[in-house]
Parts: structure tokens; sequence; C-alpha cells
């Protein structure tokens, strides 16, 4: 098992936000396992030295904000799943475009909404 990189940390701050229940989670999160797939990459997580309580959240999260890769010529989107309280994975999908899957250098940038 491996540390969570510095964008899925991110990322996971992000989850937070939205459903603070998981903040006590993410501390004993690690990656049990990266998957290349097409233009996907999924981080699948273990839970190490913590039993989480059963919540009632089941999502799919992905926030508005792009992530920028030198690596790609458009971003790349994610999408977190949390099954019964559990933060399960995250996908990391490219727009079609070939990618190795790494993530390396990257730039969160905030979308703006207009209302």
């Amino acid at each position: 098992m491996e540390a969570l990189n510095n964008l899925e940390l991110i990322l996971l701050d992000k989850l937070v936000t939205k459903y603070p229940a998981l903040a006590t989670h993410i501390t004993h999160l690690k990656v049990s396992k990266r998957q290349k797939s097409g233009f996907s990459l999924y981080v699948y997580f273990a839970y190490h030295n913590f039993n989480p309580q059963p919540e009632m959240i089941n999502a799919l999260f992905s926030n508005s904000e792009k992530i920028t890769n030198p690596q790609l010529k458009e971003r790349l989107s994610y999408v977190i799943d949390v099954t019964a309280g559990q933060i399960e994975h995250i996908e990391f999908s490219s727009y079609k475009e070939e990618w190795d899957g790494q993530i390396g250098e990257f730039e969160i940038v905030e979308s703006e909404i207009n209302g």
C-alpha cells in the first residue's frame, strides 16, 4: 500500500467540504491499487488502522474545477466514489486522449459559475 499523492489529497479535501462526516477518514486512507484502463486511471483505497462507522453517505462526487496536466491538451475529470460511508476510489479520465496515467505536474483551476 502506498500514500496518497498531493492531487488525491486536495480532491478529498474538497469532498470533505461537502461531506464533513468523512473528514476523519482521510488520514487513514492508503492507495491499495492504481489501475490504468483505456483513457482512465482508477485509484482504489483501503483503510489503515480505522474501522469507519457505517454512514448513510452514497455519492459520486465531482466538483467543477479543471485539472490541467502538461501531458494533455484537454483537462482531466474525476469522480470520487463513496459507498455506504466509505471512500472507495477516484476515477480520473482524460477526454479520449492518450495518457500514461501518471499525474506528475498538475494545476487545479476553479471554474467560474455564472449565476
